[in-house]
C-alpha cells in the first residue's frame, strides 16, 4: 500500500473481455458476476483477482502469478526479472554497547556476493546466459548504405586494410543465392535463410 491505495492498482476495473491497455499491460477479462468471497474482514470479488492458472500453482506448490507476453514492455519485463544481475546481500554492523535508536538509511549497506557454485562457473570461464534458439537481428540496408560498427578506440587504418565492410547478411544472402547449389534449391526468403545456414561474424559468410 502506497498513500492508503495498493500500488499494484487494485481493484482492477470490470471487463467483459481480454484487451492490450494503453500502457502495452493487457487488460484482462473480469466478469462482474455478483460473486464475493470473504478474506480477513472484507468482501472481494473479481476486480481483486490477481491472473493465475490453477495448474501451475498445485504444479510448483508456491506464489506464481501469470502474465500475457505478447508486447515488447512485457518482454522487457520478463528479461529484467530473468537477467536480474549478481545475488545481492543486505547488512548492517552494530555495537552491541550502545543503546541508541538505529538509523537505518545511514546504516544501510549493499555488498556483492558471489556463491561458490557461481565462481567455479565464472573461474571456468562457462556461459552465463544463452538463447536458443539464436535469434539474428537481419541487416537489410540499400546497396552501399550498410551498417558499420566499430571499437571507438580502433585504428581506423587497420580496418579500412583488413576489414570487408562491403560484406552483411543481406550482400552474401544475395551471393549464396547465386553460387550456392542447396541454397538456389531451397528457394527460400531472407527470412527463412537462418533456418537453412548459420551465419559466421568472423568470416562473415553463410555457411
Amino acid at each position: 500500500m502506497r498513500a492508503g491505495k495498493c500500488k499494484n492498482h487494485y481493484p482492477k476495473n470490470f471487463a467483459p473481455y481480454t484487451i492490450h491497455g494503453e500502457d502495452s499491460y493487457a487488460c484482462y477479462r473480469r466478469r462482474d458476476d455478483g460473486r464475493k468471497i470473504k478474506v480477513r474482514k472484507h468482501e472481494l470479488d473479481n476486480q481483486w483477482v490477481i491472473p493465475y492458472n490453477p495448474y501451475l500453482l498445485a504444479l510448483f506448490d508456491c506464489h506464481i502469478n501469470v502474465e500475457i507476453c505478447s508486447t515488447v514492455k512485457l518482454v522487457k519485463y520478463l528479461y529484467k526479472y530473468i537477467f536480474k544481475g549478481h545475488d545481492l546481500i543486505s547488512f548492517n554492523l552494530l555495537d552491541q554497547k550502545s543503546s541508541s535508536a538505529i538509523d537505518e538509511i545511514n546504516c544501510y549497506q549493499q555488498g556483492h556476493w558471489v556463491s561458490p557454485p557461481e565462481a567455479l562457473w565464472r573461474i571456468y570461464e562457462f556461459r552465463l546466459t544463452e538463447m536458443n534458439p539464436t535469434v539474428y537481428a537481419l541487416q537489410v540496408h540499400l546497396p552501399d548504405q550498410q551498417f558499420a560498427s566499430f571499437d571507438k578506440s580502433s585504428d581506423l587504418w587497420y580496418l579500412l586494410r583488413k576489414i570487408d565492410f562491403s560484406k552483411t547478411m543481406l550482400t552474401e544472402f544475395f551471393k549464396m543465392n547465386k553460387t550456392n547449389a542447396t541454397a538456389q534449391n531451397l528457394k527460400c526468403l531472407y527470412r527463412d535463410f537462418p533456418q537453412h545456414f548459420v551465419w559466421t561474424q568472423k568470416t562473415k559468410t553463410w555457411s
